[in-house]
């Protein structure tokens, strides 16, 4: 009976310490969570445009294998914010991220996630995310238009029903836009980008519009309509039917076959 005792205890001291192999552990991955202290973005967060964000993630190898960490990557709808080489056992990360609407950066609209994944010397991998969303009744969306005129035609292509009217060029070669009647028309900063891209959400655009230092202006004579292609950064207001309206004109080309066809590029907010 003894004997028997004693092998009873030896079998379940080997398999006790086979199971605290290395080799054998089930799921040897690092591990990773997000930081959730103060002032960094939370899972689930409303965020809104034009403002920073914080946010982190600490990787630490698994407590059984102890394996260095080596690669720490951050991406967010695609976007990669962080590949690294790492080392050691342990990795904390900070990041901050911005989200805007203007030309070439990322546009987010509704629900967005930052991924971080970290991999350790094994080549095991283990991920964690952060999901927020975009408060969509405070976004300005651009969207892309084209003005066009033929000829001795008025001009079509949407922006008439923002208040505008381009029915002539000036004698100078310049297309002559003017606002409709019953509409009020504005230029802002020369530095036009710089306004357009600030005007990032619906208070932005009602704060601009409100500047009591801002004077109407009955036409615009500034795209050119002898230049085959040019770019531009004009911005323009107009106020219309109750609404208001931001647009960037950024382009005009010029072609010519049995009358010329004049054509503005840009974006409306």
């Amino acid at each position: 009976m003894k004997k028997l005792a004693l092998a009873l205890v030896c079998l379940v001291s080997v398999a006790f310490f086979a199971s605290c192999d290395p080799e054998d552990i089930e799921n040897p991955e690092p591990t990773i969570v997000t930081l959730t202290e103060e002032g960094y973005l939370t899972e689930g967060q409303v965020i809104d445009m034009g403002v920073e964000y914080l946010y982190g993630f600490r990787a630490a190898s698994n407590p059984m294998t102890l394996k260095n960490l080596a690669k720490f990557v951050v991406t967010c709808d695609g976007t990669v914010l962080c590949d690294s080489v790492i080392s050691g056992t342990e990795f904390e990360f900070v990041g901050s991220i911005y989200f805007t609407n203007q030309e070439n950066d990322r546009e987010i609209v509704g629900e967005y996630e930052i991924i971080a994944t970290v991999t350790d010397e094994a080549g095991k991998t283990n991920s964690a995310s952060i999901k927020i969303s975009l408060n969509e009744e405070e976004a300005l969306v651009p969207v892309d238009f084209t003005w066009n005129r033929h000829g001795g035609q008025d001009a079509t292509g949407g922006l008439e029903d923002l208040g505008l009217e381009w029915n002539y060029n000036a004698k100078e070669i310049y297309a002559v836009i003017t606002p409709k009647t019953g509409a009020t028309m504005y230029r802002f900063d020369l530095d036009g980008r710089n306004v357009w891209n600030n005007t990032v959400t619906v208070a932005d655009k009602a704060a601009l519009f409100a500047d009591e230092n801002l004077q109407p202006i009955t036409e615009l004579r500034e795209v050119s309509c002898t230049a085959p292609e040019k770019e531009y950064d004009i911005v323009i207001g107009t106020v219309y039917n109750e609404n208001t309206y931001l647009i960037h004109i950024t382009k005009s080309t010029v072609f010519t076959f049995k009358g010329t066809d004049v054509t503005i590029e840009g974006q409306v907010k």
